[in-house]
């Protein structure tokens, strides 16, 4: 896949995490949904469609959507009574962190519902945590196992074809009609969007800033920074980041899905001081956003202090 498309992808999917994270304001909105389930499918597609094109795979498997809807309801079933017993301990911070919707565990990119259901998995099998299987809740450890294997297929999932030489050349041709898609997606979403522009501002500029799209409507360079627990691996939230250049300065605060997307920024080297209530803070510094590059990705976890 060329640099371009994986630019356009990275934005997509950036756009997936700010539908996901405002989610209350259209969910139930059939017009909404309907965007948002055509965008999730074709990232999925052009992902099943890049790896027809470049790799040989045989023997069949199941689809990726199949696999994603199913381990989809089996999160969004322990999600619930799981939300539930953390509030009745209580545990409100431990519940914010697994506070997902169905839409949350069900549509959305393969890292992020990979994460999130990972997230259910590991908060439900803490020690400190085993009440939920008693505490009449109708959770059984034997589901969570079954999630597990269901995140375990999904990340491993593969098209079905045999890619020869002829298959390859027919998905090169796929995927290029796939990006018109896409492009045709997310403009369909930035016109529902569009009616949000004075309801919910704070939406309406970070779906725009997250699909890439400048006030000249040409797209922005990013960088997707994910913040995590150095010792548990678990997804932060809420984790402030302040980028310094010179006399330039701007904050931004981590996902539920533990990711900071910037968009639009001045090129060159910049500071980052990172701060999270009770982690040790870190300074990184020469943190590059270049357009001539590919888009900047880092993992960055935070240690207890």
């Amino acid at each position: 896949m060329e640099q371009e498309n994986k630019n356009q992808l990275l934005a997509a999917e950036a756009g997936l995490q700010i539908l996901d994270l405002y989610h209350e304001e259209w969910e139930n909105l059939e017009a909404w949904e309907n965007a948002q389930a055509a965008l999730v499918e074709n990232i999925e597609q052009i992902h099943a469609t890049d790896v027809v094109a470049t790799t040989d795979y045989t023997g069949a498997a199941r689809t990726k959507k199949t696999i994603r809807l199913e381990t989809g309801a089996k999160a969004n079933v322990i999600c619930g009574p799981l939300k539930s017993f953390l509030l009745s301990i209580p545990d409100e911070n431990q519940e914010a962190t697994v506070h997902f919707s169905k839409s949350q565990l069900v549509s959305a990119s393969q890292t992020t519902l990979s994460d999130r259901w990972t997230l259910i998995i590991q908060v439900a099998k803490k020690p400190d945590n085993a009440a939920f299987y008693t505490g009449g809740y109708g959770i059984t450890s034997q589901m969570i196992t079954s999630l597990q294997e269901g995140v375990d297929e999904f990340n491993l999932a593969v098209p079905k074809p045999k890619a020869n030489k002829a298959i390859k050349a027919a998905a090169n041709k796929d995927l290029k009609a796939e990006f018109k898609t896409l492009a045709t997606v997310k403009a369909t979403v930035l016109n529902l969007a569009q009616g949000k522009s004075l309801s919910n501002k704070t939406f309406y500029e970070a779906l725009v800033s997250a699909f890439g799209i400048s006030d000249t409507g040409t797209f922005n360079q990013n960088a997707v920074l994910t913040f995590r627990d150095f010792a548990t691996n678990v997804i932060l939230y809420k984790v402030k980041a302040t980028f310094t250049k010179g006399s330039q300065s701007f904050v931004k605060y981590s996902t539920k899905s533990g990711k900071i997307t910037i968009k639009g920024k001045e090129q060159g080297n910049w500071t980052v001081l990172i701060e999270a209530e009770t982690y040790v803070s870190q300074n990184l510094t020469n943190v590059s956003f270049d357009p001539e590059k590919p888009i900047l990705k880092m993992t960055i976890k935070l240690v207890k202090a």
